[in-house]
């Protein structure tokens, strides 16, 4: 949730100052400021995916091995 959070206050600080630099004008001509601006929302949703994915892996994994022990350490983090 943060860094999609981080992503779009990004997006949107990026935004401004391109507007002010280029005018409304010169954003809506220059195609590299949308690709920006759509990397730097993507790049926080990726972010918070491979987050939740890397925090549940252990979890997954020691389930996996039946470790009783392992799943009681790395569970109670990912909420399983």
């Amino acid at each position: 949730m943060i860094p999609t959070l981080f992503g779009l206050v990004a997006a949107m600080i990026f935004s401004i100052v391109t507007y002010m630099i280029y005018g409304l004008e010169g954003v809506m001509l220059r195609d590299w400021i949308d690709q920006v601006f759509l990397g730097l929302i993507f790049t926080g949703m990726a972010i918070g995916v491979a987050n939740a994915i890397w925090r549940c892996l252990p979890c997954q994994l020691s389930k996996l091995a039946h470790s009783e022990k392992l799943s009681d350490i790395w569970c109670n983090s990912c909420g399983h």
